[in-house]
């Protein structure tokens, strides 16, 4: 196939995506990165455009393995080279091409693994689906890994064994790296719980004492806060959506990953409420929002978000093209990172992220003598203990809820 026969190709492919329901942002996606490989065959005279042309084109344009798909820009450049490539060989359409994501576990696991899935992964129905698809994922590769190791039966499953498997996830980034480990912990709990191993996640993972509640999380005063959003040039086709990302952590109170799933259908202006389903657990909840809340998002729909946004019903949008919907706590943390650094506020050894800017705003709440229970509400926890966990800056005002409780 020559590069004519493949771009007269491209728009069957996409239609096929289209019928499939793909969303409209993996759509733009796929239509820029088959556009930019076809002018690549053109200027490199590729004259047989097959898997060898989208290897090289990968490895040349932005430096991977068209065969690794561990981080997910990776994964969103290949997968439309590789459907496009599979469609004109075959004349089907395959969905995925992620490899090494595998349910299937030896047969001497088996048993291990069916209890794993209607008990570890179900026992918890309030967890959500992205959850659990990630506790079965773990558990299916940890009981591979080890039998294929030499350890036919799990009691048998010995400390060298865990460190061996921890060891093979050392491609994975630091933050995902300390999700999967996290899980892994939570697996062994289990299963020592119920005496099939005699290793435990805590023996396995030791938690250091005061490494977790008992430190003060990073906060911002009120005037600091203030300084951050004042410094945002919001006349700008940058500075609106920035003011936007700021605004829903700083005076919303919201976790980044409901942030960046926010969709313009989710936002109710007649109740003042941002009407959500929850990325932890699937459960609903109203954020309220507050006058400062209500013109971020108008300004940034009227003058800023990109008419030719791939996503059209997410709220947030990258500035440059191909306009796909913000991702998660990475995109947005950057941008708060630089407005922080923009300010001229000084982080010292905070950390300076949504997270930052989400429990500055309850510690401020907090400091202003609203109720425990209201600022839970804002930030939409289950109970007022874990609103009373999180709020370890405002000693005086903690003393004050202590001094409330019987002795």
């Amino acid at each position: 196939m020559d590069v004519r026969e493949f771009e007269e190709f491209v728009p069957c492919v996409i239609e096929r995506m289209r019928a499939d329901g793909c969303a409209e942002g993996p759509i733009g996606t796929a239509e820029w990165v088959l556009r930019w490989f076809a002018e690549f065959c053109r200027e490199e005279e590729v004259g047989d455009v097959g898997d060898d042309a989208v290897a090289d084109f990968c490895a040349r344009r932005f430096g991977f393995d068209a065969g690794d798909a561990k981080l997910p820009t990776r994964t969103a450049l290949r997968k439309p080279l590789l459907t496009a490539m599979g469609s004109c060989r075959t004349g089907s359409y395959c969905k995925t091409h992620q490899p090494g994501v595998v349910h299937e576990v030896p047969e001497c696991m088996r048993g291990v693994y069916s209890l794993v899935i209607t008990d570890f992964v179900g026992e918890r129905r309030e967890t959500g689906l992205r959850t659990k698809e990630r506790k079965a994922w773990m558990a299916a590769k940890f009981l591979t890994f080890v039998a294929e190791s030499g350890v036919g039966d799990i009691a048998r499953l010995r400390m060298e064994d865990v460190d061996a498997f921890v060891g093979s996830l050392s491609g994975y980034a630091p933050a995902t790296l300390r999700c999967l480990r996290g899980t892994l912990r939570e697996l062994l709990d289990w299963m020592a719980g119920r005496g099939m191993v005699g290793l435990s996640g805590r023996m396995a993972f030791p938690v250091p004492k005061g490494s977790s509640r008992s430190t003060v999380l990073s906060y911002y005063t009120k005037d600091e806060v203030e300084r951050i959003v004042a410094g945002i040039d919001a006349s700008t086709r940058r500075g609106k959506p920035c003011l936007l990302v700021v605004a829903l952590f700083a005076l919303a109170g919201m976790r980044a990953g409901d942030a960046a799933s926010l969709t313009l259908s989710d936002i109710d202006w007649d109740a003042g409420l941002i009407r959500i389903a929850r990325q932890r657990t699937g459960e609903p909840l109203d954020v309220p929002m507050p006058d400062e809340v209500r013109y971020p998002p108008v300004d940034h729909m009227r003058n800023a978000r990109p008419d030719s946004a791939s996503g059209p019903d997410h709220l947030l949008v990258t500035v440059n093209a191909p306009h796909t919907r913000m991702r998660g706590a990475g995109t947005l943390g950057r941008i708060v990172g630089r407005r922080v650094e923009a300010a001229g506020v000084e982080p010292g050894r905070r950390r300076h992220g949504p997270h930052s800017l989400r429990h500055s705003l309850a510690t401020n709440m907090l400091a202003a003598d609203v109720p425990v229970s209201a600022i839970s509400d804002v930030l939409g926890h289950g109970s007022a203990r874990t609103t009373e966990a999180c709020l370890t800056v405002d000693l005086a005002h903690a003393r004050d809820l202590a001094s409330g409780v019987p002795p």
